[in-house]
């Protein structure tokens, strides 16, 4: 049996699991994750083109205290220089924002909660979620469309097969970095709004 997926539908599945992981969590924790989110694309699209340098500056350092921890002199320990191609730089920015949505999950953990949640903070917690990942791949797909534009690959608009004994998975067709690549503003947007009145309806219902 083969089994013939678009990649359009892997992408809309996280979107559901996150979806359904924000209804269980509730809308605080999703809410600060989205925001989270949202400021890890400012600080990766400000820091991206100079990643590479910032990546040489850690090295450096780390070599120095390596240094100081053989109680050597502060040059006696050589790090080394990492070049990043030009051609590769959106991938290596793509992995640094992927770390920092990572560290939004991890700052979600720690600042959100589920106290007095409710039904409606369970609905609006999936909305927040699924927003959060429409935001999460957007960016991903921009940073995917500027790596296709300069190396001039692209390897997600290739087939590939999974074979499992008696199943076939095969992946293909377009990556979906287009549609997803003008989402991101409109979820941002969407999100802001929608926080917006639910934060109003919670504030209308104990007053009332």
């Amino acid at each position: 049996m083969t089994l013939n997926l678009d990649w359009i539908l892997v992408e809309m599945a996280f979107v559901v699991a996150t979806a359904l992981l924000g209804f269980i969590k509730g809308w605080k924790y999703m809410a600060i994750w989205t925001v989270a989110v949202f400021f890890s694309t400012i600080v990766a699209s400000k820091i991206g083109p100079q990643l590479e340098r910032l990546l040489n500056k850690v090295v450096s350092v780390g070599a120095e205290f390596i240094a100081i921890g053989l109680g050597r002199a502060d040059n006696s320990v050589t790090a080394p220089t990492l070049n990043i191609p030009d051609a590769n730089q959106p991938l290596a920015v793509a992995v640094f924002f992927l770390v920092l949505v990572l560290f939004s999950i991890w700052i979600a953990r720690k600042l959100g909660n589920a106290i007095d949640v409710g039904i409606a903070g369970k609905l609006f917690g999936a909305i927040f979620g699924a927003l959060g990942t429409i935001l999460v791949l957007s960016e991903l797909a921009n940073y995917y469309k500027d790596y296709v534009t300069k190396s001039g690959k692209d390897p997600l608009a290739s087939n590939f097969t999974l074979g499992i004994p008696t199943v076939t998975l095969g992946l293909g067709g377009s990556s979906g970095a287009n549609d997803w690549a003008s989402l991101g503003t409109l979820a941002m947007a969407m999100f802001l709004m929608l926080l917006v009145v639910y934060v109003i309806w919670r504030v209308v219902r104990t007053v009332l």
